[in-house]
C-alpha cells in the first residue's frame, strides 16, 4: 500500500500562501513609485516565490507518477477524475468570476462568446492559467508516464528542458504563451521523475540536501534581481527565461527537500483545501480592493495589512469548511453505498 505523501500535502500547503501573497503584493508594486526602495522590495519579495505554480506542477508530476508506480495507470479513468476534481471546479469559478465583473463591477457587458473564451483560455483571473496548462499536461500523460519510464532521468530531464526552453523562445510574443504545456514541460517531467519512486528520490537527493539548498538560494537571488531590473526597464533578456526555468526548479526542489515527512496537523486540514483556495483567493482580493476604495483607504501599509488578512482568513476559512462538508458527505455515500 502507497504511503500518504506528507511531504506533498505541507509542500503544497506552503505553495498555495506563496500565490495568495503574490496577489497581495500587486497592489504594493503598482502603488508605491516605480524604483523606490519599498517599490523594490515588493517586488523582489514576489519574485522570490514565484516558484509556486511550477511547484505546484512538479507537485502533481510527483503525486502522478507515485499514484501510478505499480502500473496501474487507466487512461480514461485517470482523466475522468481530473475532469471532475479539477476542471469542473475550476469551471464554476471561472463563471462566478465573470459574473461577478458583469453584474457586480460592471467592468463589462456579458457576452457569451467572450465569457466562453475566458472559460477555455483561463484569463478571467490572473492564477487560472495554471488549471488551463495542468489539464494540458494530463491530457499527455500516457506519452508522459512511457516516456519517464522508459527515459534515464538524467536525459529525460535534459530533452524536457530542451523543449520548454525552445518552446519559451518560439512562443516570444505569442499572447497566450504563458497557456501552453510546453512552456512547463519540464517541471511535469522533474515531478514524474520523483514519484516514480517517491521515497527513494527523496531520500537521495537529500543526501545532497546543502547543495540543492545553496543553489536554490542562489538562483533565487539572481533570478530576483535580473527580474527586477528588467521591471525597471534597464533591459529586456531571454537568458532570464532560462535563468527563471533553473530557479523555479531549484526552488521548488529546495522547499521540497525541507518539509517534514511525519503528517502535520495544519497542513493536513489546509492540504485537501488548497484547490479551492486558489480558485477562491482572487475574488476575495478584487472585493476586498473595492471596499478599499470605497473607504478611501490609500495607505499601502494599511492596505497590505487589510488585503492580508481578508485574503488569508476568508480564502481559507471558506475554502478549508467547504473541503470538510465535502469529505463528510463523500464519506456518507460511501458508507450507503450511494
Amino acid at each position: 500500500m502507497r504511503r500518504k505523501l506528507s511531504e506533498i500535502s505541507s509542500f503544497e500547503s506552503i505553495l498555495c500562501m506563496f500565490v495568495v501573497m503574490i496577489h497581495i503584493l500587486s497592489d504594493s508594486i503598482n502603488k508605491y513609485p516605480q524604483g523606490s526602495v519599498l517599490s523594490a522590495i515588493s517586488f523582489i519579495f514576489s519574485r522570490t516565490i514565484t516558484f509556486a505554480v511550477p511547484a505546484f506542477i512538479i507537485s502533481s508530476g510527483i503525486k502522478f507518477a507515485h499514484g501510478y508506480a505499480d502500473g496501474s495507470f487507466r487512461y480514461f479513468s485517470f482523466l475522468k477524475r481530473r475532469i471532475t476534481k479539477v476542471y469542473i471546479p475550476y469551471l464554476i469559478m471561472a463563471l462566478l468570476y465573470y459574473l461577478y465583473f458583469v453584474f457586480h463591477r460592471h467592468y463589462f457587458d456579458f457576452n457569451f462568446g467572450i465569457m466562453m473564451r475566458h472559460l477555455s483560455l483561463g484569463t478571467i483571473a490572473a492564477p487560472f492559467y495554471f488549471i488551463i496548462v495542468i489539464m494540458q499536461l494530463y491530457l499527455i500523460a500516457p506519452l508522459t508516464y512511457h516516456f519517464c519510464r522508459n527515459i534515464s532521468p538524467l536525459v529525460g530531464i535534459f530533452l524536457a528542458a530542451g523543449v520548454t526552453i525552445a518552446s519559451k523562445y518560439l512562443l516570444l510574443g505569442f499572447q497566450y504563451s504563458d497557456r501552453i504545456f510546453l512552456g512547463y514541460f519540464v517541471y511535469w517531467i522533474i515531478g514524474c521523475y520523483i514519484g516514480i519512486n517517491f521515497d527513494m528520490n527523496i531520500d537521495k537527493l537529500k543526501r545532497s540536501k546543502s547543495v540543492w539548498v545553496v543553489c536554490g538560494l542562489v538562483f533565487t537571488f539572481l533570478y530576483s534581481a535580473i527580474a527586477y531590473f528588467e521591471f525597471l526597464g534597464w533591459f529586456e533578456w531571454f537568458g532570464t527565461e532560462i535563468i527563471k526555468i533553473i530557479f523555479a526548479s531549484f526552488a521548488s526542489i529546495m522547499w521540497l527537500l525541507i518539509m517534514p515527512k511525519y503528517s502535520h496537523e495544519v497542513s493536513d486540514i489546509l492540504s485537501p483545501a488548497t484547490f479551492y483556495i486558489y480558485l477562491i483567493h482572487c475574488l476575495v482580493i478584487f472585493e476586498t480592493e473595492r471596499y478599499l476604495e470605497i473607504w478611501k483607504i490609500s495607505s499601502i501599509p494599511l492596505r497590505f495589512l487589510i488585503l492580508c488578512a481578508s485574503a488569508y482568513v476568508i480564502s481559507i476559512s471558506v475554502s478549508v469548511i467547504y473541503s470538510r462538508i465535502k469529505m463528510i458527505f463523500n464519506r456518507n455515500n460511501d458508507i450507503y453505498g450511494i
